[in-house]
């Protein structure tokens, strides 16, 4: 039952061919009638458009009222009694103990419908993902560096930490140099364990632009 009404799309598509093949064969297009021969007559194109739309009158309203009752059946006999208890995230993978590289992005519930998911799981970016670019866009406060910048700097740069030879180094650029003192001074990446040397983190600075400055020649 519950799989029939999942799919009352397709049934109803079934049900409304069968339908019009009946009705098509059973109730013809009654051309007979003296109006609709005068219509043939004084407008041909017109009584082929009320003819066309006659035959496929037989085919789409079968669908329709298909449809609209096991939509109905759904929404109020299997989709009322539907309870879903909700599954519980696996143990977040920690950054310094992944055997491949990786970013968890976010948690994936239920991808089509907005209810809570029987197995939930980490949303991630595989590694060869990450050498494509990630671009982070949204407007101001609205949690770019915190929420996306600097998880996902805590999450590359604890990879492999221990590691002298696998862990992995950057070089960050920006603008502000915001997001580069969080990553050097943060306590979220350091309370990992993660040592940062101060040359490590390059900061970019804009400063007022400089003028150029003027000479000016003596007076004679």
């Amino acid at each position: 039952m519950k799989r029939t009404l999942e799919s009352r799309a397709f049934i109803s598509a079934i049900l409304a061919m069968a339908i019009g093949t009946f009705l098509f064969y059973t109730h013809p297009f009654p051309d007979e009638q003296i109006f609709l021969r005068v219509i043939a007559v004084r407008a041909p194109q017109a009584f082929l458009s009320f003819k066309y739309l006659y035959c496929a009158l037989l085919f789409t309203t079968p669908y329709l009222v298909c449809s609209t009752v096991l939509s109905g059946l759904y929404i109020f006999t299997l989709k009322a009694r539907q309870t879903i208890s909700p599954g519980r995230l696996p143990k977040y993978p920690d950054p310094s103990k992944r055997d491949d590289l990786f970013l968890v992005v976010g948690e994936v519930h239920n991808p089509r419908k907005p209810v809570p998911a029987k197995a939930p799981f980490w949303l991630t970016i595989p590694e060869r993902g990450l050498f494509t670019g990630i671009a982070i866009l949204g407007a101001i406060g609205s949690g770019k560096t915190s929420c996306c910048m600097l998880p996902f700097a805590e999450q590359i740069l604890a990879y492999k930490a221990a590691d002298k030879e696998k862990r992995i180094g950057g070089l960050i650029l920006e603008v502000k140099g915001d997001f580069c003192r969080k990553v050097k001074d943060g306590p979220r990446i350091t309370s990992k364990s993660v040592s940062i040397p101060s040359t490590a983190t390059t900061l970019s600075t804009t400063t007022s632009t400089p003028t150029p400055s003027r000479t000016t020649s003596p007076r004679s």
